[in-house]
């Protein structure tokens, strides 16, 4: 035998070791900055050129090194972090393997300048490749700076890996920018090729951060959350929800401070703005979770990153249930898009009928062809009003102010309808434009999810039972999902071999289901396979909320117009329909003047 087991020799293996934490430019910013804050720095300036290929430099007036200890702090699982195993279950620093400058030094050119607010004379040691260069006094300011150059210098198969120099510095920001935002106590500088782009202030405020970070815009449409449960702190902000991106770049999640990667709490964001937002949009997002630590495993990935929670379902509902809240509060009105008019030609009305029979009209409603249809009462509408007589033009602060406990919208009054498709409603300094299909759709929507969760829905017996063939196999789904559909208020049995004889079908919006109606639901059960805790899919429900919905080009009276915003008032989330876009959108009074030139 030739391949005989050989013990590979130190340089070797600090090389392997490498690879576990040292991917590219921004996994090294990472480990040196998380040790700047774990040595109590209050300004943590990182410089990088070409990406971070050529230099990284990560400099902070932090408590430094002791001259003694600088040679230990390049040594594989040398730390001040934990002493015995038992400490990782209480991990609560950032650094804590002792494997970070190591892994560092072992691919690149390493010079660290340190010195303690102790010591008269600073310490100044290179190392290259792993391998001591030089080590002697020299003076410098209180702090640590460590500087890499030529990373993987001397593995270039790793080098050839890494991006363009633009990508690898875009990675660069973008670590540090969510390293700052975790410490807003801190003051970040991140200079890439001698530009400055990320300066944060330190002053402790996140929504500072943010703005510092993501722009005074982004920092204009967040919502701040905030709510603790047993054994679990949820805060941050998110974005308002017509406020998304494309993709969840823009999430940043913190455990314990420490930023993570978590497609647990990922998913517990989409499922909170379910409804809220289009399909394939996400909102943005800085979400902190404060938890015991034996509660979480921060060990399960090198570079610490990915975490593992001992209880998912608990610390998913948390995020889940503070977020639906904090939601819930706000009034989520949409701005109109900034596009130009363009004339478009319109069909003629459609002479489809829809059954509104449902959007009855409450007592003590009034028509006036003058004044329109008061959606509140004047009592209501002085407890709603915002501020003095006006000047007031402040959208964030009169749409999001909460002042009426009996409905979601704020106050206003039928004046129209326009294209037979958008309602136009006056409000306080502000004009509503309400599109009637999604307004509909949403209280559909509400309506058919509250008909699920009902223990005893309605149900109405056939004329005559109807007989229902089916295939082999979907008899099979139809049989083992039989008590889902019973609760759901059919009636059905057993009538041949594969048959089955309909009796009684469930009644949504007030309307008897079809045989069709199971049979879609069968289809379902056939895709999901959920067994007997079946119900509806979501986007079944959806389906199901725009048939039922009225359509775009459909004349409807001011009653109607009046019940049904009436109703939209009373669903939990009246600002978009059940896809996510918008209900309705706002032109203020500043905005109007502004067009018409009234206003310089």
């Amino acid at each position: 035998m030739t391949d005989r087991i050989k013990v590979l020799d130190k340089v070797t293996v600090d090389k392997i070791a490498a690879g576990e934490v040292v991917e590219n430019p921004a996994s090294v910013v990472k480990e040196l900055v998380e040790n700047s804050v774990d040595a109590g720095a209050s300004l943590v300036v990182v410089e990088i050129e070409k990406g971070g290929k050529s230099l990284i430099r990560v400099s902070d007036n932090g408590s430094g090194i002791d001259r003694e200890d600088v040679p230990r702090a390049f040594m594989r699982h040398a730390t001040s972090k934990i002493e015995k195993a038992e400490d990782l279950e209480k991990i609560l620093s950032l650094g804590f393997r002792g494997e970070a400058l190591a892994s560092i030094a072992a691919v690149s050119r390493v010079t660290l300048k340190t010195k303690t607010g102790e010591d008269l004379e600073g310490t100044l040691y290179r190392i290259n490749g792993g391998e001591e260069v030089e080590y002697r006094e020299e003076g410098c300011p209180k702090g640590t700076s460590v500087e890499v150059r030529d990373l993987f210098y001397n593995t270039p198969a790793r080098r050839e890996y890494l991006k363009n120099d633009a990508r690898e510095a875009s990675q660069v920001s973008d670590m540090v920018s969510r390293l700052a935002l975790s410490r807003t106590d801190i003051s970040f500088r991140f200079t890439s090729g001698g530009r400055v782009l990320v300066n944060t202030p330190g002053n402790g405020n996140l929504l500072d951060t943010i703005v510092s970070i993501y722009g005074r815009e982004m920092g204009n449409n967040l919502v701040k959350v905030g709510c603790t449960s047993p054994g679990i702190h949820v805060q941050g902000f998110l974005s308002r929800p017509h406020i998304t991106r494309g993709n969840r770049n823009h999430q940043t999640f913190y455990i314990n401070g420490r930023y993570v990667k978590s497609d647990l709490i990922s998913q517990a964001i989409q499922e909170a703005y379910r409804t809220l937002v289009m399909v394939n949009r996400y909102p943005v997002a800085v979400l902190f979770l404060s938890l015991d630590p034996k509660q979480v495993d921060v060990n399960v990935h090198p570079t610490k990153l990915q975490v593992k929670f001992k209880d998912e379902e608990k610390v998913k509902g948390a995020v889940v249930d503070c977020i639906r809240v904090s939601l819930e509060k706000g009034r989520w009105i949409a701005e109109p898009a900034q596009r130009p008019f363009f004339k478009k030609k319109f069909g003629e009305q459609s002479q489809e009928k829809f059954d509104l029979s449902f959007l009855a009209v409450k007592e003590g409603g009034t028509v006036s062809p003058d004044k329109g249809t008061k959606v509140y009462s004047d009592a209501e509408k002085q407890k709603t009003s915002d501020t003095d007589e006006r000047l007031e033009y402040n959208r964030q602060q009169v749409d999001n102010n909460i002042k009426d406990d009996k409905g979601r919208l704020p106050y206003m009054r039928i004046i129209g309808q326009f294209l037979s498709t958008f309602i136009l409603a006056e409000g306080e300094e502000c004009v509503y434009i309400i599109d009637q299909h999604a307004a509909h759709e949403r209280i559909a929507y509400e309506q058919l999810t509250a008909w699920m969760k009902r223990s005893t829905p309605q149900s109405q017996r056939l004329v005559q039972p109807e007989v229902m063939e089916m295939s082999p196999a979907e008899a099979e789904v139809l049989r083992q999902n039989m008590d889902s559909l019973i609760k759901m208020g059919f009636e059905l049995e057993d009538f041949g071999v594969n048959a089955f004889a309909l009796r009684a079908v469930p009644v949504i919006f007030g309307i008897p289901q079809s045989r069709e109606f199971l049979k879609e639901l069968v289809d379902g059960f056939s895709q999901t396979g959920m067994g007997k805790d079946i119900r509806l899919k979501e986007e079944d429900i959806i389906k199901m909320s725009c048939k039922k919905a009225v359509k775009a080009n459909h004349r409807l009276s001011l009653q109607e117009m009046k019940a049904l915003v009436e109703q939209l008032n009373e669903t939990e989330m009246p600002f978009t329909c059940p896809h996510g876009r918008p209900v309705m959108v706002s032109l203020t009074r500043y905005e109007l003047e502004k067009m018409f030139n009234r206003i310089q």
